[in-house]
């Protein structure tokens, strides 16, 4: 499909990814914090160096630690709702995308839920570390809106599902249930996600439709998980006779390289021109 176009290495040249987005009609956007630092939330990297939050599924072991996590997750909670929050110009583009059903996926490390603003978008993503917006039993899974007044301490609410079973099987003379604990939807480090067999499922799916292009986008890859996940997408992308596009402000891993037909080395917004990024007319309050 895209013969005419010559291969590049290392670039801050975007005008060819422009126009084989431009020809696509199956893309696949693969990101991380990187979409969402021009709209004021920090990347992992930074959170990381900063020492302000631990992400770690140690830290509820830690009053301190746990303190100053649910105290991160609020603040980026209060920034997505602020009246002044608008979403970054590569949201809306990827809204646009969707809307014009060239979007086959956006599949994201964040749990920012920037897209929740942007319907289109958010119809088509899935996310691999939870959400920003919502909490989450420990034991039966279930999931509520986040409650910002439950996490202004270090002690986690009680799950009302939990206590309503448990409360019915006392009722029939049985013994009451575990009652699990909330805690913000966001998927610590070497927590296994609760809804990875339909993350699965779903991406597998997409590698079999093939896409056109395939974008990995504002991440490094550094983690085992999401890393083996694109490499996969890269490969189906290939097979079908597509196109594999890094753009980062970093260069990916030497090992990586090879995977990526175009590399481009610069802010992800760069590839969206002033007519392909739309105002505000999508965008909904929370």
């Amino acid at each position: 499909m895209f013969e005419g176009l010559p291969q590049i290495g290392v670039s801050d040249d975007f005008d060819r990814v422009k126009e084989l987005l431009q020809l696509s009609e199956r893309i696949v956007v693969f990101t991380g914090a990187g979409i969402s630092s021009n709209g004021g939330f920090p990347t992992f990297q930074e959170m990381r160096k900063s020492k302000k939050a631990s992400f770690d599924r140690s830290l509820y072991l830690s009053a301190d630690e746990t303190r100053r996590f649910h105290s991160t997750i609020l603040e980026m909670f209060d920034h997505l709702q602020s009246e002044s929050f608008r979403p970054p110009a590569f949201h809306r583009f990827m809204d646009m995308l969707a809307r014009e059903r060239r979007l086959l996926r956006h599949i994201t490390q964040n749990f920012d839920c920037i897209e929740q603003q942007l319907p289109a978008l958010e119809a088509k993503t899935i996310r691999l570390h939870g959400k920003l917006t919502q909490m989450r039993c420990q034991i039966c899974s279930r999931t509520y809106e986040l409650e910002p007044e439950l996490f202004r301490d270090t002690d986690l609410p009680s799950c009302q599902e939990c206590a309503q079973r448990s409360r019915a099987r006392m009722s029939a003379g049985k013994r009451p249930w575990s009652i699990g604990r909330l805690k913000p939807d966001v998927l610590l480090c070497g927590e296994a996600h609760p809804d990875d067999e339909e993350i699965m499922e779903t991406a597998e799916n997409d590698m079999v439709t093939g896409p056109n292009v395939l974008l990995i986008v504002g991440t490094t890859l550094g983690r085992s998980g999401p890393r083996s996940m694109a490499t996969q997408l890269c490969h189906a992308t290939r097979r079908s006779g597509g196109v594999t596009v890094w753009i980062s402000k970093e260069e990916p891993a030497v090992r990586l390289r090879p995977l990526f037909d175009y590399v481009l080395k610069g802010d992800c917004d760069k590839v969206t021109s002033p007519n392909k990024c739309p105002q505000s007319e999508t965008h909904v309050r929370l």
